[in-house]
């Protein structure tokens, strides 16, 4: 049986038509800040209250936005390209050495994909406004103590393997999995959500409005594997849909208590290996027509794992064969390190795991027609595969030159990535609008905390101008 690993690669780049970013797809708002600035079916996922305040227009729909980014804060840009650019290259002893340095760091990797497919938001009289989509989304974080990332890039010759207790094969007085990689991460998550919200304005004074929200989002989990060990504990699990490839060798045969699921679906109608439900609440509020602000809880919910799962309970470390990565393909060449031996896992049941809670907060300020800036604030509230590794934080600024250009920037820092300056530009015409940008102009640039990022939209259209506020 292949190791969970496997499904690392095929998480990570099953939507790879670009590189990831930390704060969803969205491509017009203000470099660093969402939570404010967003309208339409664009507040899905970030606040459903957005939805009830003052629109431009009555109707408003896109195909693929889309955003992805890859960081470290600890490998060099150089270090990160050769997971990119030179994947069949064999790593020389001394580039062993230094990946194993690397990736000893608590935010050694950092991969996201987040794909609007579709998104429609429509504004019904009396009633309020409604916004459905469909969201893809791939999140990865990778951070190792220093015996996991010598296993990995140096197999068998790690220094914990030098020890007699293995060399000598007296297994007794193994440390614990939970021990041996004290402070790593291995957490993967995709889903597919299918999203519904809804904003209504509550308050309408002359000088201030408040907003009320709810989103709701079925959640299929297309694959995951969680692995922490952390406090003296040991979580790992994986449940993967069959559009991976895993193969799970004589498992889904000689064990009934597999749910072993084959099918694997077509794009984005995969056989998922989990689902569950979601929601989303928010608060809104514009105040004097210039100064907006942002408070919402997102992904609150449940999702079961329950198809080819596989579940490892604490164990003694055992040792392995492998002499570590033969190619910069990492993910690839940890199924073959990791999936040795080194853990024993338990197939069939069900594993139920929350979704990757966050509380959101942003104010937004507009001093004029051409001019826009605000704050942003998003903290994690549970520590699970798909979530921030940390708080995230951002500060952005939007200048409109022309009336039909406008260029964003700002600062961001948290989510697991250092300091980064955002650049985007937007160009709306009224009833077709496109854009495109990067989470991180020095991230593409310097040697030292490198972000590889981009986002952009290009079919976003909106109908019906409201020439004065419903």
């Amino acid at each position: 049986m292949k190791s969970i690993l496997l499904s690392v690669i095929f998480l990570s780049f099953a939507h790879v038509t670009v590189w990831a970013q930390n704060e969803k797809s969205v491509f017009t708002t203000h470099g660093g800040a969402v939570n404010a600035f967003t309208r339409d079916y664009q507040s899905i996922g970030i606040n459903p209250a957005s939805l009830g305040l003052k629109h431009t227009y009555k109707i408003a729909f896109s195909f693929g936005e889309l955003g992805a980014g890859l960081g470290s804060r600890s490998l060099t840009q150089s270090q990160l390209n050769k997971f990119v650019t030179a994947i069949d290259e064999t790593p020389t002893s001394e580039e062993r050495q230094s990946f194993v340095d690397a990736f000893a760091n608590t935010n050694a990797l950092n991969l996201t994909t987040d794909v609007t497919l579709w998104g429609f938001s429509i504004q019904i009289p009396k009633v309020g406004r409604v916004a459905v989509s469909n969201r893809q989304r791939v999140l990865t974080h990778i951070g190792l103590n220093k015996t996991f990332a010598e296993i990995l890039f140096l197999g068998k010759n790690a220094s914990i393997y030098q020890d007699p207790t293995f060399q000598d094969k007296v297994l007794d007085n193994e440390p614990l999995v939970s021990s041996a990689f004290s402070g790593s991460k291995l957490q993967i998550a995709a889903f597919t959500e299918w999203n519904f919200a809804y904003g209504v304005t509550v308050l309408d004074q002359d000088d201030w409005k408040l907003a009320v929200g709810l989103g709701y989002k079925y959640v299929q989990g297309i694959g995951v594997l969680d692995f922490v060990a952390q406090d003296g504990k040991l979580r790992a699990y994986n449940a993967m849909s069959a559009v991976f490839g895993v193969d799970y060798g004589d498992l889904p045969t000689n064990d009934p208590n597999f749910n072993y699921v084959s099918e694997k679906g077509n794009f984005p109608f995969y056989k998922p290996a989990g689902a569950g439900h979601g929601f989303d609440i928010g608060l809104s509020a514009e105040i004097g027509e210039k100064v907006k602000a942002s408070l919402s809880v997102t992904d609150i919910g449940n999702i079961k794992w329950k198809n080819n799962l596989l579940q490892a309970q604490d164990q003694p470390l055992q040792p392995i064969q492998s002499d570590g990565m033969q190619t910069f393909n990492i993910f690839s060449q940890a199924a073959t390190v990791l999936g040795d031996g080194m853990l024993t896992y338990q197939s069939g049941g069900t594993y139920t795991a929350s979704l990757p809670t966050q509380l959101r907060a942003g104010i937004g300020f507009s001093p004029n027609e051409k001019i826009d800036m605000g704050v942003d604030f998003a903290l994690p509230l549970n520590d699970v595969a798909g979530n921030l590794p940390e708080y995230y934080a951002g500060i952005g600024i939007g200048y409109k030159p022309v009336s039909f250009i406008r260029i964003n920037t700002g600062v961001t820092s948290g989510a697991g990535y250092s300091i980064n300056v955002p650049v985007g530009i937007n160009f709306d015409f009224g009833t077709y609008e496109f854009g495109f940008g990067t989470r991180s102009v020095n991230g593409w640039l310097t040697e030292k905390n490198p972000y590889i990022s981009a986002l952009f939209g290009v079919l976003r259209f909106k109908i019906g101008k409201i020439e004065s506020e419903e």
